[in-house]
């Protein structure tokens, strides 16, 4: 009687520790799925982060697009001042490429080289060159193509276009529907391009020092990779949980015949 009560003890301890591993592995820390856990949810005066990274502006590179207009100011046969367009306004088919060399063509101003400057700085060199040609112009000028790809477990994984440069990593997963609860938010994979160079670095946004990170803001072509969590991972594994539930329904079936055989001791 003693020995049955012993065995029926024992293996009821054992599906209880099946259980608990499946429910262990199946859970999600509250901390690792909530944004910027280190800042207290139950505070009373206003929380400040301090040495927040500064927008620098990005510098325009090859194979950017630029949405550029040129308005100028006319006169007309009554003298009364008219603006018109030298330049269309911008659309996908008409953008101005920056070649190789980091030159675009404008009409009647010619090629201009803009690789390696800001948008700031290209407006005012075509302004400069404007002036030969047009009364008084204003120029406005900007990267239209400032894609940033986003990968990975969110809501709507693929490319996100802002339509100026000023972008910021909560930007890209705000416009890619939002991280998952089933992504890590601490081991974020982001991949620049510099100098023909692949530049890889993770990032935690458990965290609230992403605000210091020179990663925040992010450069046009960017790529962000979010990785799932391994439950979901295994989850994904049809394979996996075919079999995990097979090997569930035999270790359950053991453990009630021989409790039950244990009982009849």
């Amino acid at each position: 009687m003693k020995q049955g009560k012993k065995v029926n003890t024992s293996y009821i301890y054992f599906i209880f520790f099946i259980l608990l591993i499946n429910l262990i592995s199946s859970c999600i820390a509250p901390k690792k799925a909530k944004y910027f856990n280190n800042i207290s949810d139950t505070i009373s005066t206003p929380q400040y982060i301090t040495n927040v990274t500064q927008y620098i502006e990005p510098k325009i590179e090859s194979n950017d697009i630029l949405a550029i207009t040129i308005q100028t100011i006319e006169q007309n046969s009554t003298n009364t001042p008219i603006t018109s367009n030298s330049v269309a306004a911008f659309n996908p088919l008409n953008g101005f490429l920056v070649d190789k060399n980091g030159y675009i063509e404008l009409s009647l101003i010619g090629f201009v080289k803009v690789g390696g400057l800001t948008t700031s700085e290209a407006r005012e060199i075509i302004k400069q060159k404007a002036r030969e040609y047009y009364k008084e112009p204003v120029v406005n000028c900007r990267i239209a193509n400032f894609d940033i790809m986003v990968l990975g477990d969110v809501a709507k994984p693929g490319v996100v276009n802002f339509p100026n440069e000023k972008a910021t990593i909560i930007d890209a997963l705000g416009g890619s529907g939002d991280i998952n609860l089933t992504a890590r938010k601490d081991n974020i994979l982001l991949i620049r391009t510099e100098n023909q160079e692949k530049k890889m670095v993770r990032i935690n946004l458990n965290s609230s020092k992403i605000f210091q990170s020179p990663y925040f803001y992010l450069k046009q072509r960017d790529v962000l990779v979010i990785e799932p969590r391994n439950s979901k991972i295994r989850d994904s594994d049809n394979r996996f949980t075919k079999y995990l539930g097979i090997v569930t329904a035999i270790v359950s079936l053991s453990t009630l015949l021989l409790a039950y055989s244990g009982i009849k001791k």
